[in-house]
C-alpha cells in the first residue's frame, strides 16, 4: 500500500512538471524603449530587441511572402509629432528555408529609432504597438502586438545663468 502510494504521488509531480514545462510560452525576445535628448526641441525613440540565440526578429522591410515585418503604430498626441519613419540598424539578408525566399532578419539583437519632434518642456509619454515575429530554423511563433510605452523627461536647459554680483 505504501509503494502504491509512492508511485502515485511520483507520477502526480512528473504530470504536473510536464504540464508546466509545456504550458510555458515562449518569449525569444525581450524588449527595452528608452529615450534619447538630440536637442532642446527633438529626440529619439530607441527600441532595442535582445534575442536568444538560434532566433530571429524581421526588419521593418520585407519582400511580399516572407515573414510579418517588425512594425510600429505610435499615438500621436499633442506634446510631439514624428520626425521621419522609423529607422532600423542593417539587418542580415539570409536565405530561409522556412519561407522558402531570402529575409530580412536580425539575431541578437536589434535597434530602432523614431525621432520625434517635442511640442513643449514638460515630461509626457509616447505610446503606441509594435507588433513582431519571431523564428527559428524549425518554428515560427504568431506574430506578437506588445504596447510601447516611453517616458520623455521634462526639458531642463543646460545653461546656467551667471549670478550678479
Amino acid at each position: 500500500m505504501v509503494f502504491s502510494k509512492h508511485i502515485l504521488l511520483v507520477l502526480f509531480v512528473c504530470a504536473g512538471f510536464s504540464t508546466a514545462v509545456f504550458s510555458q510560452t515562449l518569449n525569444p525576445v525581450k524588449w527595452e524603449m528608452t529615450y534619447n535628448k538630440i536637442s532642446e526641441t527633438e529626440g529619439e525613440i530607441i527600441v532595442k530587441a535582445t534575442i536568444e540565440d538560434k532566433w530571429h526578429i524581421y526588419s521593418l522591410k520585407q519582400n511580399g511572402d516572407g515573414p510579418i515585418p517588425t512594425s510600429f503604430k505610435f499615438i500621436i498626441s499633442p506634446d510631439f509629432e514624428p520626425i521621419g519613419e522609423v529607422t532600423e540598424q542593417e539587418p542580415e539578408n539570409n536565405y530561409s528555408e522556412v519561407f522558402q525566399s531570402n529575409v530580412l532578419s536580425f539575431s541578437k539583437q536589434a535597434v530602432f529609432k523614431q525621432k520625434i519632434k517635442r511640442k513643449n518642456k514638460k515630461q509626457f509619454f509616447i505610446y503606441g504597438d509594435l507588433e513582431f515575429m519571431s523564428c527559428n530554423d524549425v518554428m515560427c511563433l504568431p506574430p506578437r502586438t506588445i504596447k510601447i510605452d516611453v517616458k520623455i523627461p521634462e526639458y531642463k536647459s543646460s545653461v546656467k545663468l551667471k549670478e550678479a554680483k
